[in-house]
């Protein structure tokens, strides 16, 4: 430690300097000035009122003063006079409410005084029973009048006064001749009251008339009671609406906010799911606030200020996907979706403004493969109705449900009888998954017969070669009238004809490849031929027709050249599956180019095995044609590869 008076340095517990003998202790402060701040007191602040006399007081220095430049500061909240504050505004309430319950009995009283008021009428004149019209005259009579109603001696039985002071007059009924004097002067407020009449001030007719109640009507009680009523309930509400402008101005001062009504919003956007149309409607609001669908009856949570719901346009039309859905008539529906905003915390929930959009409802597919159109001449009374559907479809055809024998393709077919009768209508309903109900009706037509010609059911319509010698064992049996001659007007084989029971079977022969024509001819002496028209689908077995088959590949530009003179030739190719373009009938294009350069074809799928994109296939089929530049090819055999 330095010596204050010779400068030496000195070691700090010594109370005295070595050289020169100087006291050391002076120096040393008993606190530091960190400590002596600690213990600081924050300066008060004294308030000073006047009055009116110019008289001065001191007011106590509040416990926790608040600095000018920091309005509101936790630190120095006042707890205690903010609860005053909030009793206050309780005992003002319940004021109110009391002010409002006098107001009402008040009104009551008024009501019961104004159905209990007697009738009172003007005060008829005294004198003469003729009554002159000049001035003078009028005077005298004015004159007279104001003094038997202040009070005459002769007169004094025909007044009383009210609770008031007042006087009144009562008249009986035997004076409601009396004449009444108007001078012009019409009043715009309805005298109720009795007003007393000072006999120094200016009279005219008119206001003696009115210093008497008139009596009123039953309707102007019942108006004045409503009057009342309507302006007691105003009253109440700017006293409620007052209330709650001043605890919003109370709360804001002290810097709580104020939540506003509804600041929750949506958009709504189409999209898709699972690859089915659908829409998406994202909400904006705050954080754990809750959105009800009513439609739906489904809550979501907004979570990072948003929530996004998608919903399938299905759900709103398909009744066997959706409880809430509604069975659609045509290919658009109007949805509509009333939304509910909550706020959980503060018990609140507000409507928010409908949702609405359009979405399309689409059909159940169904493609007509036999007949191919909804009309058509035939010539069988059993006739194979075959359709093309989506898998997993429920199918009615003439009434009977098919749904487990659809393939693999979507094909289905069912057997139906056609009466000779002309029109015979069957009916097809298909319902797929995510679609309407798709209804409709085919028309077979089949001409009556003078002679009954008939196949028998069990015919077969779709034969193969045997592969020893290339021919088929099935053929083709009916029955007619017996005696009738049987004619077959198509290549065929073996005919044979009971005449005793009129039944007949033959072997057809056919030249194509596909559906082939079978045409049978009854006739009977004296009565009209009967026809009918057979459709069989013939196809070799794989192991004949493969064998036929050249290679699609090398023989590429041949076929495109000479196309017309290629039809029907059977070909080989191996390739992939490019792009579906049709799934009923299927078709698609595959490039069965080997040395390196692309060679597509359009192929027609007529075998049993259903295509997939990108896979591998070697398929078997005949020339068709020209697709634009590439050839198209009917493929009867397919086979996956590696």
């Amino acid at each position: 430690m330095k010596c204050p008076k010779c400068g030496a340095w000195n070691q700090a517990f010594l109370p005295k300097c070595t050289r020169c003998g100087a006291d050391l202790t002076s120096n040393v402060p008993q606190t530091a000035d960190w400590e002596a701040d600690m213990h600081k007191k924050k300066p008060s602040l004294k308030i000073t009122s006047y009055d009116q006399k110019d008289t001065m007081e001191a007011v106590p220095e509040p416990p926790h003063p608040a600095e000018d430049d920091k309005p509101y500061d936790p630190e120095y909240l006042d707890n205690a006079a903010l609860t005053d504050e909030m009793e206050e505004l309780k005992r003002r309430r319940e004021r109110g409410k009391q002010r409002i319950e006098q107001m009402r009995k008040r009104a009551e009283s008024i009501q019961r005084q104004i159905e209990t008021a007697e009738v009172i009428r003007p005060v008829p004149e005294v004198g003469d029973s003729s009554y002159p019209a000049d001035p003078e005259s009028i005077r005298v009579r004015q004159e007279n009048r104001t003094r038997d109603y202040t009070g005459g001696p002769e007169h004094q039985d025909s007044f009383r006064r009210d609770s008031s002071g007042r006087l009144i007059s009562f008249v009986s009924d035997e004076h409601a001749d009396v004449p009444y004097y108007y001078d012009g002067y019409e009043s715009n407020q309805e005298e109720d009251i009795i007003y007393d009449v000072h006999p120094d001030l200016p009279q005219n007719p008119k206001s003696d008339a009115q210093i008497y109640q008139k009596e009123e009507s039953p309707r102007k009680h019942i108006f004045r009671r409503v009057l009342s009523v309507v302006l007691t309930i105003v009253l109440c509400a700017g006293v409620a609406v007052g209330g709650v402008l001043l605890a919003r101005y109370y709360v804001t001062r002290r810097g709580i906010q104020v939540r506003q009504d509804n600041d929750t919003t949506y958009t709504v956007e189409a999209t898709e799911q699972d690859g089915f149309p659908a829409h998406c409607i994202t909400f904006y609001g705050r954080e754990n606030a809750s959105i009800y669908l009513q439609e739906t009856q489904t809550s979501y949570v907004i979570a990072d200020g948003k929530i996004a719901v998608t919903i399938p346009d299905y759900m709103w039309y398909d009744t066997e996907s959706s409880t809430y859905a509604h069975e659609a008539d045509s290919d658009t529906m109007n949805v509509h979706i009333t939304p509910t905003v909550r706020y959980q915390a503060e018990g609140t929930q507000y409507h928010l403004d409908p949702i609405e959009f359009t979405i399309e409802c689409p059909l159940s597919p169904i493609y007509l493969i036999n007949p191919p159109t909804a009309y058509a001449e035939v010539g069988v009374s059993v006739y194979e109705v075959r359709i093309n559907v989506q898998k997993g479809s429920r199918v009615l055809i003439d009434g009977t449900n098919v749904s487990t024998l659809i393939r693999d393709t979507g094909n289905v077919s069912k057997n139906v009888q056609v009466l000779p009768i002309g029109e015979n209508t069957i009916s097809i309903s298909v319902k797929s998954k995510y679609c309407r109900e798709h209804v409709t009706e085919i028309k077979l037509y089949r001409a009556p017969q003078d002679i009954p010609l008939e196949l028998n059911p069990t015919v077969i319509v779709e034969w193969n070669y045997e592969p020893d010698n290339e021919q088929y064992q099935a053929s083709i049996s009916g029955t007619t009238l017996p005696g009738a001659s049987i004619t077959v007007e198509s290549p065929h084989e073996n005919l044979e004809v009971n005449p005793t029971t009129g039944d007949f079977k033959f072997k057809p022969l056919f030249d194509k490849l596909g559906d082939n024509q079978v045409v049978i001819r009854a006739s009977y002496e004296g009565r009209n031929d009967s026809v009918i028209t057979h459709t069989v689908y013939f196809m070799p077995t794989a192991d004949v027709y493969t064998r036929k088959a050249w290679d699609l590949d090398a023989q590429y530009s041949d076929l495109v050249n000479y196309i017309n003179m290629r039809i029907g030739t059977i070909y080989v190719g191996i390739g992939t599956i490019k792009r579906i373009i049709s799934s009923a009938p299927q078709l698609a294009i595959m490039d069965i180019g080997t040395s390196g350069f692309e060679k597509e074809v359009l192929l027609e799928n007529s075998s049993k095995t259903t295509w997939v994109v990108g896979q591998k296939y070697r398929v078997y089929g005949e020339a068709y044609g020209l697709y634009g530049s590439m050839p198209r090819l009917t493929v009867r055999y397919t086979y996956l590869t590696e």
